[in-house]
């Protein structure tokens, strides 16, 4: 029997990114939702960069600086904690709690974006700058998540209604 991969089947909550003490605990750099997820008692899969994935239980979680140092139940020796440097960390979709008005990039993806009634493109991408996330359409245009932008999402229909100024979105005329 084949597992589904954790792309297919989760979110993404960061990766491995080293080792914290001699106790077997994990650096993890997490995603932005991964940092409100990371806990006590979540299950997570870890997947290592050859593709092999095991499943493991969080025992303990806390934040440290920009990151998380999370320690997996049955792994208390920096020895088995460094096999795992490098996997990504999954959980399943159910385990993640949004606020209203947060949305994970796959339920954007792919949605058509529309300005009074005309189609400006698809969601391609969503990428994630400091200042704010934008989202990228299939046209190429750029458009940034912001209230000004961004008048509505309804991940149902699959739409996300814009307000935007002339020449904002690429091959738009001005």
């Amino acid at each position: 029997m084949t597992l589904p991969t954790p792309e297919a089947s989760g979110v993404l909550l960061g990766s491995v990114v080293g080792i914290f003490g001699v106790r077997g605990e994990l650096k993890i750099a997490p995603t932005s939702i991964g940092g409100d997820t990371l806990a006590a008692g979540l299950r997570v899969t870890l997947r290592a960069t050859d593709g092999s994935q095991r499943q493991e239980n969080i025992a303990r979680a806390r934040a440290h600086k920009r990151g998380a140092i999370v320690a997996l139940a049955g792994i208390d020796r920096a020895e088995a904690a460094e096999a795992l440097i490098g996997s990504s960390v999954w959980t399943a979709r159910e385990n993640v709690n949004l606020s209203d008005g947060e949305y994970l990039d796959e339920d954007l993806i792919g949605c058509r974006v529309v300005q009074d009634g005309r189609t400006l493109g698809a969601v391609a991408a969503v990428r994630h700058y400091p200042a704010q996330d934008v989202l990228e359409l299939d046209g190429g245009g750029m458009i940034p998540m912001v209230r000004a932008f961004v008048q509505r999402i309804d991940v149902a229909a699959r739409i996300i209604g814009v307000d935007l100024p002339a020449g904002l979105v690429e091959g738009e005329p001005l």
